[in-house]
């Protein structure tokens, strides 16, 4: 039987009529679906009772990347580069990885999924990565197409990652924000060069894996290099 995930919407404003839709990219359905499983759209709520029932219905769950989490959420005042959030999304999906945790089903992030993860597990962000000491690379892809790779993430021995990759991978890149001060529970998988947090991992029984950047752009590539991400996360699910 296919694995049922649960992918939580991301709200998105329509200028034209100033209405918030409850949206998901196609391309994340694609890559659960070409890895063996049946993806569900969960809409945002402030109902702790849905979001029990989200949780036991499903699987495992993806969690997509979006806007910013809002520093509210890891007790830091907002920097001027912050750019859009909205609260109550950071707190539905804190709410749901937390249950998704406490439940111990498998979990993935991607993007800004990789930050809500980490902050969910008390940890912080760099509201730009531009505030990280050193000299910084460009995190916000110049490459036209998004399928092609930016940079090289350095990977940890010993992890999910390694076992898929080996000691490094090249990746595309869209993002300002990054991990900070790692969540409880959690290790980091992968760096570039420049420092950045790239991949984190779970230490405990459950599965959770969660990159920085977006392997799910890749998945009209007849060669996908990222669909193992997909299927060892389908797999343990």
């Amino acid at each position: 039987m296919k694995p049922l995930i649960g992918i939580p919407a991301h709200p998105t404003l329509q200028e034209r009529n100033h209405s918030v839709i409850h949206s998901c990219g196609e391309n994340y359905l694609k890559s659960i679906e070409k890895a063996g499983g049946i993806p569900l759209i969960i809409p945002i709520t402030t109902d702790s009772e849905a979001i029990d029932r989200f949780v036991g219905m499903c699987d495992g769950f993806l969690i997509p990347g979006g806007i910013d989490v809002n520093p509210i959420t890891y007790g830091e005042a907002p920097h001027p580069m912050l750019q859009m959030c909205d609260l109550t999304y950071d707190r539905f999906e804190t709410e749901l990885i937390q249950k998704v945790s406490t439940a111990g089903k498998p979990m993935m992030g991607i993007c800004r999924g990789i930050q809500i993860i980490n902050t969910a597990f008390g940890g912080t962000l760099w509201q730009d990565v531009s505030l990280q000491d050193g000299d910084i690379m460009k995190h916000q892809q110049s490459e036209m197409s998004n399928a092609s790779v930016s940079h090289k993430v350095n990977i940890e021995d010993g992890t999910i990652l390694h076992s898929l990759y080996g000691d490094a991978l090249y990746t595309n890149s869209y993002h300002h924000q990054s991990v900070k001060k790692l969540g409880q529970g959690l290790r980091i998988s992968g760096r570039t060069s420049d420092g950045t947090v790239e991949a984190i991992e779970g230490t405990g029984k459950s599965f959770l894996l969660a990159v920085q950047w977006h392997p799910e752009c890749f998945i009209n590539l007849a060669d996908n290099p990222m669909m193992k991400l997909f299927d060892t996360f389908i797999a343990a699910c």
